[in-house]
């Protein structure tokens, strides 16, 4: 065995034990007869379920949503949940229902009319709603491991340890999510294993760059052949073997398959390339930057809601 390999072994080893102690904390705080699982079949939470199976913790139920059956998240989730033997509740929606349904709650809750937390936050918000309409309380999500492994992009393009340690411990210690507003409106909490204390202590305290980034077989659909892909979070996906490990870290909006609103051409039953120029321009002399007709849609809502530039409101989060 290598000295690489060995490292490598202890981590994961040492990252189960504080893990599996964190779930345990939240399981001590929720009833397992309304405890649910948020499954986007992502690596993130199908170690949870692996770790949870290890430990005796249920779940009533696991919850999914997908635009299509060509959504990630789909194949992976259904697979993870059948190995588990939890009843999987997946929740269709097509992006217009998403959009229609969901966007002005969204922004009226959020305060806010950017287009990638919004896209993200559909989805979360829909989850939710399900969950509750299912009887659950608790919700069990991943939130906080992407951050503390290096599961972004962004973050592999930083090859200075020292530079990555700090730019990793700086995102953490300024943290937050709109998953507890969003579940909170529903009357679900929230609970992630990644944003624990014990968790976190730990993970700033022992991984480096190394832990966590490097050049793995990647896959980018469940039943997909493997590719030598740069991925992050290597200390989990090492630490819980699952039909997930070494899948690619897709965002929410990809997983599921809203990412599509992200594009203009999307949007042209609902507003013109002359209507996106004209109300774009006037915009921009009020001092906004439209760069998609998503964001000009969003903004539309956001001032319908809140009046003319946010209407002065205090603790307005004013994002482009």
């Amino acid at each position: 065995m290598s000295t690489s390999t060995s490292h490598s072994q202890e981590k994961a080893a040492a990252f189960r034990t504080i893990f599996e102690k964190s779930l345990l904390a939240i399981a001590a705080r929720t009833n397992p007869s309304t405890r649910c699982i948020i499954l986007s079949g992502g690596v993130d939470t199908c170690a949870i379920l692996a770790a949870t199976r290890k430990l005796g913790i249920t779940f009533v139920g696991a919850l999914t949503v997908v635009t299509g059956d060509e959504s990630p998240d789909l194949g992976f989730s259904r697979a993870c949940a059948a190995e588990h033997g939890i009843p999987h509740h997946i929740l269709r929606l097509t992006a217009d229902q998403l959009v229609d349904e969901y966007l002005p709650g969204v922004v009226t809750l959020l305060k806010i009319y950017n287009g990638l937390l919004l896209r993200n936050s559909l989805v979360i918000d829909a989850v939710f709603k399900k969950a509750a309409e299912l009887g659950f309380k608790d919700a069990i999500v991943g939130d906080g491991a992407d951050e503390l492994f290096g599961g972004y992009s962004f973050m592999w393009r930083v090859t200075d340890p020292k530079e990555w340690r700090e730019k990793r411990d700086g995102m953490c210690a300024e943290w937050t999510f709109s998953t507890g507003e969003l579940a909170a409106q529903h009357g679900i909490v929230p609970h992630s294993p990644y944003t624990e204390p014990l968790t976190v202590e730990w993970a700033i305290r022992n991984t480096e760059r190394e832990d966590c980034i490097g050049t793995r077989p990647i896959r980018l659909f469940y039943g997909a052949e493997l590719n030598d892909l740069e991925t992050g979070k290597i200390v989990l996906r090492e630490a819980y073997p699952t039909v997930s490990s070494w899948r690619r870290k897709d965002p929410i909006e990809v997983g599921s398959g809203v990412t599509v609103i992200g594009h203009d051409p999307y949007w042209n039953d609902r507003v013109s390339d002359e209507e996106f120029a004209r109300e774009s321009e006037a915009l921009r002399e009020r001092g906004y930057v439209m760069d998609r007709k998503e964001q000009l849609v969003n903004f539309r809502v956001w001032e319908s809601v809140f009046g003319k530039d946010g209407g002065g409101k205090v603790g307005m989060t004013r994002l482009g």
